[in-house]
């Protein structure tokens, strides 16, 4: 279906849609006064005025009325007024100027009155209640709401970027399902599968497809720990490679690909991350302890595509589950990354590099090898949780 042809299919079903709407003036407007012209013209005329707008007009449109919602309530849905599916661009990480010149911020802008403020830190509206008088009479990017200093944004996925109340009404979600599997334990033993795979998603980046699957759950310290599941397929060989190259971060100071390609290099060791010390700072985000561990030593091959798929997690501490933030929630925000991480000192942070592993004075032994070699075609769920139990 022709581009020309699908727009005058959705013009015609909004008229039909739009038949009920027929245009009335109230006592008030026959007076004149309060009258809407825009309102008495057909549906069909409006359509056409609507055709000429970009998206911030049509969106603040489409919020007047009920009748003007029924034409254009679809924009709302349109991807520029979301957050970015990659949310810190590359290289850009520790900069929060770009998050304030977008679509979005724009129409939260436009969306601001007595009753609802912006957060420059959360990146959405509140109630005016959540601000204190003092930070009211801020400006709309320099505003901060009652959850103070550790407010901001953690960026799980493309689709899940989480504020910190984000993470309570998660926190509460992961205990009622811990609640609804005691009653399912005691009924079918264990049976029951206790992972829980909270959301999953497939991102195209060029040549390079990344799929991503969160787990949360909350460990034996009250904690709240996201397992991240990552598989990754582009060509051989080209993982880190900047034409290759995914923007996604694997926690808010790490490339998610040079970090991969790091990783990568201590498979050469075969060592356990406590008896090599080059391995675990290679392994472990040192702003923030998130861990990637990648279990096989070769990736799969998928024979058709000539394409190679590698499998990794993360764990990511989203801290405890109180009502107030801790240090562990502030370290895994995106945003805001200044002043914690800015171009002078992002030297140990830095997203882009790739740390290489100093050669082995010795020859290790098999008994410290990470993995077990016969584990080396086991399905990733598998891996996590034999290597959970070590």
């Amino acid at each position: 279906m022709s581009d020309r042809f699908f727009r005058a299919t959705e013009k015609v079903k909004i008229i039909i849609k739009m038949r009920p709407w027929s245009p009335k003036r109230s006592k008030k407007q026959e007076d004149g006064s309060g009258r809407c012209y825009l309102m008495e013209l057909p549906t069909e005329l409006l359509l056409e005025i609507v055709s000429h707008l970009t998206v911030l007009p049509e969106a603040a449109l489409a919020l007047t009325c009920k009748r003007m919602f029924a034409i254009s309530g679809e924009i709302l849905f349109s991807k520029s007024l979301r957050f970015a599916r990659d949310f810190a661009p590359l290289f850009h990480h520790y900069r929060n100027g770009h998050n304030f010149v977008t679509p979005r911020w724009s129409f939260l802008n436009l969306l601001e009155n007595s009753r609802w403020k912006l957060c420059s830190k959360c990146l959405k509206l509140h109630p005016r209640a959540a601000f204190s008088p003092k930070e009211l009479r801020r400006k709309a990017d320099q505003r901060t709401c009652n959850v103070g200093e550790l407010a901001g944004i953690v960026d799980l996925c493309p689709c899940k970027k989480l504020t910190f109340r984000d993470k309570l009404d998660l926190v509460d979600h992961v205990r009622a399902r811990q609640i609804t599997l005691q009653a399912l334990k005691s009924e079918f033993g264990n049976a029951v599968d206790e992972r829980y795979c909270w959301h999953t998603c497939t991102e195209q980046y060029g040549p390079t497809e990344l799929k991503t699957s969160l787990f949360p759950e909350l460990d034996h310290n009250n904690q709240l720990v996201i397992c991240t599941e990552y598989q990754l397929t582009t060509e051989p060989g080209q993982v880190g490679k900047e034409d290759f190259m995914t923007p996604r971060f694997g926690c808010a100071h790490r490339s998610v690909d040079l970090w991969l390609s790091s990783v990568y290099q201590t498979t050469i060791c075969r060592l356990f991350d406590s008896f090599c010390s080059s391995c675990k700072r290679i392994s472990v985000c040192s702003a923030c302890d998130t861990t990637l561990k990648c279990p096989r030593k070769q990736p799969f091959h998928i024979e058709k595509s000539n394409k190679a798929t590698y499998s990794f997690w993360t764990e990511r501490n989203l801290g405890g589950t109180s009502s107030t933030p801790d240090s562990a929630w502030g370290n895994q925000r995106i945003h805001p990354a200044e002043p914690s991480i800015s171009v002078e000192n992002c030297n140990e942070l830095c997203p882009w590099t790739v740390r290489e592993h100093p050669a082995l004075s010795f020859t290790p032994s098999l008994g410290e090898e990470i993995i077990d070699p016969a584990m080396g075609n086991s399905p990733i769920n598998q891996l996590y949780s034999s290597l959970r139990n070590l």
